[in-house]
């Protein structure tokens, strides 16, 4: 079990079906914000339909995560990140999550079957702290961006140990297993999930 499955409000029976991973998104410039969206989509929504056109339209975009529930509505799960002082040098608001926030928002006006069940916000030492929660000292990850580590609690919820995640980064995360390896620790655990890799 990983840390959002843990955190997030998902009924027993719930079950993941899809991964993405934004490889474009922008580099870390300085201190980073990062949120993440809950949403349940209409009873008969597709998860890559919806996951293709919301993205399309967050350009803060890095990862995300969904799947159905137990009675077979699905739902999805979006992470974004920005840097932390662009929301108020450019849109004067003291709380920079906002801008994340009002992106999803806008986004989410096309599709109004959809809701945003949950919010997460973070900043980069609370998932440094996430990952000392779960294990791993703040020390060994501490220089990673924030994109980074969100794509590590992807990588969670797809059985990858964050401890091996750590060691394997940057490069590869099946050192000692023989597979085609994606050269990206995390290309490597998404495409192992994809293929039914345990």
């Amino acid at each position: 079990m990983g840390f959002l499955f843990e955190l997030l409000d998902f009924p027993d029976g719930s079950r993941m079906t899809d991964l993405w991973n934004n490889s474009w998104a922008d580099e870390a410039t300085g201190e980073e914000i990062a949120s993440g969206h809950f949403i349940h989509l209409g009873d008969d929504q597709h998860v890559d339909v919806e996951t293709d056109f919301l993205s399309s339209h967050l350009p803060f975009h890095v990862a995300g995560f969904g799947g159905a529930f137990p009675d077979g509505k699905p739902w999805m799960f979006v992470m974004q990140k920005a840097p932390a002082d662009i929301a108020i040098l450019l849109r004067g608001q003291e709380d920079p999550h906002a801008m994340l926030r009002e992106a999803l928002d806008r986004a989410m006006e096309f599709n109004p079957d959809a809701i945003v069940a949950e919010e997460l916000s973070w900043h980069h030492s609370d998932l440094l702290s996430v990952y000392e929660d779960e294990g791993v000292p703040a020390a060994t990850v501490e220089e990673w961006s924030v994109a980074d580590l969100l794509r590590g609690l992807l990588g969670q919820c797809c059985g990858a140990d964050l401890t091996d995640i750590v060691v394997g980064f940057p490069d590869c995360a099946y050192p000692d297993t023989a597979h085609v390896c994606e050269g990206d620790v995390f290309d490597d655990i998404f495409a192992g999930w994809i293929a039914g890799r345990p």
